[in-house]
């Protein structure tokens, strides 16, 4: 039996976005970072979306990659994150910024819980342009109120 969410996103127009895509993008995503000389210490992927562009920039950048799950729609569980003392830039990864919200808490409560100076970026390869978070760095965008779409990323049907 579909969910509530299922039957609302099976009538929305959907955008493929394949595996090329999203490895060019990610490409781009790095050269952005390499333009505005930040070279993170840590990359932070947000689970469940947010893990492959994580781990390919943490390979492309030679990082450490630190996975953490706040999710608030899929498999929803928040898992809290504040980066480490020795951490002085921090870029948290997620494929697709669309409420904002995942973004926006886990901001605040790393603006309310740190105790150091430290850089903290966000970035995802999707923004949707008509949330009030606007990550550091994006590469699409979209106007997902005004125009419902759902970005079918590879990594949500590689199967099919």
């Amino acid at each position: 039996m579909d969910s509530k969410f299922d039957r609302i996103i099976h009538h929305m127009e959907k955008l493929n976005y394949t595996w090329d895509e999203q490895f060019k993008d990610t490409g781009l995503v790095c050269e952005q970072l390499e333009k505005d000389e930040f070279q993170p210490d840590v990359i932070v992927g947000i689970s469940r979306g947010g893990l492959i562009p994580g781990v390919m920039m943490s390979h492309k950048l030679n990082v450490p990659f630190k996975p953490v799950h706040a999710s608030t729609r899929d498999f929803p569980h928040w898992e809290n994150y504040l980066p480490r003392p020795s951490d002085k830039k921090v870029l948290i990864v997620d494929d697709i910024c669309d409420s904002g919200e995942t973004f926006e808490k886990l901001s605040a409560y790393i603006k309310e819980n740190i105790n150091h100076e430290c850089d903290v970026r966000f970035m995802s390869l999707w923004w949707n342009n008509e949330s009030e978070f606007e990550p550091h760095y994006f590469v699409k965008e979209v106007a997902k109120f005004t125009n419902p779409v759902w970005i079918e990323f590879a990594h949500e049907n590689w199967w099919i």
